[in-house]
């Protein structure tokens, strides 16, 4: 944290996108502050059960799993 308690980004979100445009910012010398409602990875990003990064066969192996994420 800066001195001023100034930034100039606010990422809001701390899923896995959230937190790494976060980490990116920080690591370019960006003044960046994150905030999460509650917990890291308790929103969108961890529901989605890896369905839509992970491919079709989800839809023949766990389709209520499928159908929650659709």
């Amino acid at each position: 944290m800066n001195d001023s308690n100034k930034y100039t980004v606010l990422v809001m979100g701390g899923g896995a996108t959230g937190t790494g445009r976060a980490r990116d910012l920080a690591l370019r010398g960006v003044d960046t502050i994150l905030v999460e409602r509650e917990d890291l990875a308790s929103g969108t990003t961890v529901k989605n059960h890896g369905i839509l990064h992970s491919g079709a066969r989800y839809v023949v192996a766990d389709s209520p799993s499928a159908t929650e994420c659709a």
